[in-house]
């Protein structure tokens, strides 16, 4: 299959539909709401929910990957921790190592940003920040309410064992591995809070322009107070299931959101920055097919991918799920 040959779209499905996540969404809310106490008051602090002290005991209530359907696909692959080791090993350019104070030259100045499309509960910024050092601006967008007032809630009681690893995960499992290790092996570094927002990407008006060259945030139709416009994109793009879910839905094939959704990823990305996509519908040539299309100058070309299990089934060999680095290139 060459990068202009179009793939098949996927048959339609529930998981592919906004009303199916914010029910689900709203489901965990409830049930996280249900397990709460009635607030306690602090003399000093004024009221405080006792959710804060329940989920920092009892590692038992964690909200982990398993109980989203749309990430426990992946982790049963492994597919977080496989995205973290990739984007902290030494040949990866953003990687902590290479961009702390203390990286040999010649280091990349600042500390990379990080965006993550459809950030669900957002699980993996939490792994990148706690477990794999990453100290820039993250952010995680989501076109569900429900989902960014999760991913609050669970960032602000640290409802996921990834927020907790800064102090309590042992480092022995990534140190022995210098080409692979984590954050784990980065000196402690003050981080920003994760910003989570509500954003759909595919209806927004506050994107780059075609063309790829900033646009007047003043004239505008629509502002992302949390976009950096001022370097043309984020440094990381993260699309963990979100290709997958839009290439589900019912108008897929109408609207042609497949065809829209690869460019408009695109130009979230600074120029040299990189846009890492995994998904479990797709096989690794048709990701490849879907986001390079075009001989444009400014374009996604493959950078590296993750490896995982192969297997064998009819003849036919595959894996379950496929994760392709892309890097934007083009004319500055």
């Amino acid at each position: 299959m060459t990068s202009n040959d179009q793939p098949s779209y996927l048959s339609p499905s529930e998981l592919g539909s906004k009303d199916y996540w914010e029910n689900y969404y709203s489901r965990t809310l409830a049930h996280i709401s249900n397990d709460k106490p009635a607030q306690d008051t602090d003399p000093e602090q004024g009221p405080q929910s006792t959710a804060d002290k329940t989920v920092d005991s009892d590692a038992d209530s964690d909200l982990n990957d398993e109980d989203d359907p749309g990430t426990s696909w992946f982790s049963e692959h492994n597919a977080p921790e496989k995205v973290l080791r990739f984007l902290t090993r030494s040949s990866f350019p953003l990687a902590p190592r290479n961009t702390r104070a203390s990286a040999p030259a010649p280091a990349i100045s600042g500390q990379p940003t990080v965006l993550d499309l459809g950030t669900g509960n957002g699980s993996m910024l939490a792994l990148l920040q706690k477990k794999g050092g990453f100290t820039g601006q993250m952010v995680g967008v989501d076109y569900s309410a429900q989902s960014i007032e999760l991913a609050r809630e669970l960032q602000r009681v640290r409802g996921h064992s990834a927020y907790r690893t800064d102090s309590e995960e042992s480092k022995s499992d990534t140190d022995s591995d210098e080409d692979t290790t984590a954050g784990s092996s980065t000196e402690a570094a003050p981080c920003p809070a994760i910003q989570f927002e509500e954003w759909d990407i595919l209806s927004s008006k506050a994107l780059l322009s075609q063309s790829g060259t900033p646009v007047d945030r003043t004239a505008a139709d629509e502002v992302l107070s949390w976009f950096p416009y001022d370097v043309g994109g984020f440094d990381i793009v993260l699309d963990k299931g979100t290709f997958d879910a839009v290439s589900l839905a019912a108008d897929a094939r109408d609207t042609r959101v497949c065809e829209r959704y690869p460019g408009i990823a695109r130009r979230l990305v600074r120029r040299g920055g990189f846009l890492v996509v995994t998904s479990c519908n797709w096989t690794e040539e048709e990701l490849v097919s879907w986001f390079t299309r075009g001989e444009d100058a400014d374009r996604l070309v493959v950078w590296g991918s993750v490896e995982y299990p192969r297997f064998r089934f009819g003849g036919h060999e595959g894996q379950g799920v496929c994760t392709v680095c892309f890097q934007r290139v083009g004319d500055s």
